[in-house]
């Protein structure tokens, strides 16, 4: 589920900033580029927070997807805007892309993945869950992301293709997870498992979720 969310946030604030360098050349202002990133967190003052909201409301899943999905579309057109190398396009798109698309999944992430853990286990789930997953896409988005830019004569394709990947990923993830809002953080089981003594076979983990919720 971080791979949409964490790979984005390492390919829109740093990857970006080399890319945009790489195609404007001489022309790009470096110093200037980086409020790209300084508004995209200005932005997520605000988006995390209020995706955190909604996802009370609607509940996390929804809200992750919309995250995911989001940056799914606005992915080829932000590569291809970015590869005009137009400073202001381009900060408002490392700003887009950083404080609505990757905190909109991350607003609803900090109370889902406590949630997803029995409190028997819960902090080394969360801590394995992030860590792990920042490997896996933040660490590997800045050097395949470096090599991609080399290889492609700095074709803007490639890390469209790569981080849309990113977000298939992460929207796939979405439906295989059970939805844990009002789960009852006191509950020993994780939110995913299934107790085939107590439920029996055939049980989805959706299922068990709803039922923990309503108990």
């Amino acid at each position: 589920m971080r791979m949409a969310e964490n790979g984005g946030s390492y390919m829109f604030s740093t990857l970006g900033l080399a890319f945009f360098v790489a195609v404007a050349g001489e022309n790009a202002d470096k110093g200037l580029l980086t409020w790209g990133v300084t508004l995209g967190s200005l932005i997520g003052i605000f988006s995390v927070p209020i995706a955190g909201h909604l996802s009370d409301r609607f509940g996390r899943r929804t809200v992750y997807r919309f995250g995911a999905v989001f940056m799914l579309v606005y992915t080829f057109p932000a590569w291809w805007l970015m590869s005009l190398g137009n400073h202001a396009v381009a900060i408002a798109v490392i700003a887009i892309g950083i404080g609505v698309a990757v905190n909109t999944m991350l607003g609803a992430q900090c109370a889902m993945l406590p949630e997803l853990f029995g409190n028997r286990h819960r902090y080394l789930g969360v801590a394995m869950a992030r860590e792990i997953s920042a490997v896996l896409a933040g660490g590997m988005a800045g050097v395949l992301g470096a090599y991609l830019i080399a290889v492609s004569d700095h074709n803007w394709l490639l890390l469209a293709i790569y981080m849309t990947i990113l977000a298939l990923i992460t929207t796939a993830s979405t439906f295989l997870v059970p939805e844990t809002l009002r789960r009852d953080l006191t509950r020993v089981d994780d939110a995913v498992k299934v107790s085939r003594d107590e439920h029996g076979e055939g049980v989805s983990a959706t299922t068990v979720t709803i039922r923990s919720v309503r108990a």
